[in-house]
């Protein structure tokens, strides 16, 4: 079944904003100040989920509700899982078609970020539903095109939207030529049930990357990709 939520609350602050954005100049404390109000008023964050199946894994095959995807991290998190939620979370098109009126470039920086964070609040509020709903106490999420080229390759957008289904009638998220999301303040990608929860930057050999959640871990790479 297809479930859409499209009243998302935004709970980053204002201050949490400011903090973000490294913003101390009293000027520019007032200018992001107002954008972050308008752009809270204008935003709708939207999520879309289906609950799903794992029917097979073998290799670095996992077929879900008859969709086949390649990925030894797919395989390796989802080998002992019967039950995923494939996903599309977004800040929503509202925001975003407000954002690109904005010419500056410095200004137009912040409203990424402030989208951004309204993601990320779209994807907690995701999360907690499924937990509430469906009573898990632990869950792990696996995106492609996270981290390395060869964990999920992000050319899996499309199956991946195909088993989802009406993603861009529901929330209005479309996938381009080169499987990015529009608006690019999107993401996607597989909520499971996980005792030990699966971060996908334990996978991600880049370097000084600012939005490592946990370090490299080789030992889990290994694991991954031992075949």
């Amino acid at each position: 079944m297809l479930h859409k939520i499209d009243n998302i609350p935004i709970k980053t602050s204002i201050e949490q904003a400011l903090n973000n954005l490294h913003i101390s100049d009293s000027e520019d404390i007032a200018m992001v100040s107002g954008l972050f109000e308008m752009a809270k008023k204008i935003a709708k964050p939207k999520a879309l989920y289906r609950e799903a199946y794992v029917e097979e894994v073998s290799g670095d095959k996992t077929r879900i509700n008859g969709y086949d995807f390649r990925s030894a991290v797919v395989t390796m998190n989802l080998k002992n899982i019967h039950r995923v939620f494939a996903y599309v979370c977004t800040c929503g098109t509202e925001v975003d078609d407000w954002s690109h009126k904005e010419k500056d470039s410095i200004v137009s920086f912040w409203l990424d970020m402030i989208k951004q964070m309204f993601l990320h609040d779209a994807i907690a509020f995701l999360k907690d539903h499924i937990k509430r709903v469906f009573m898990f106490e632990k869950l792990s999420v696996i995106n492609p095109g996270s981290g390395n080229l060869e964990n999920w390759p992000i050319s899996q957008q499309k199956p991946l939207f195909d088993l989802i289904g009406n993603v861009k009638s529901e929330i209005g998220v479309t996938l381009s030529g080169s499987f990015l999301m529009v608006p690019l303040k999107s993401t996607s990608g597989l909520i499971f049930p996980s005792e030990t929860e699966f971060v996908n930057c334990a996978l991600c050999s880049r370097e000084n990357c600012k939005g490592r959640q946990v370090p490299f871990d080789i030992r889990l790479y290994n694991k991954a990709f031992q075949n």
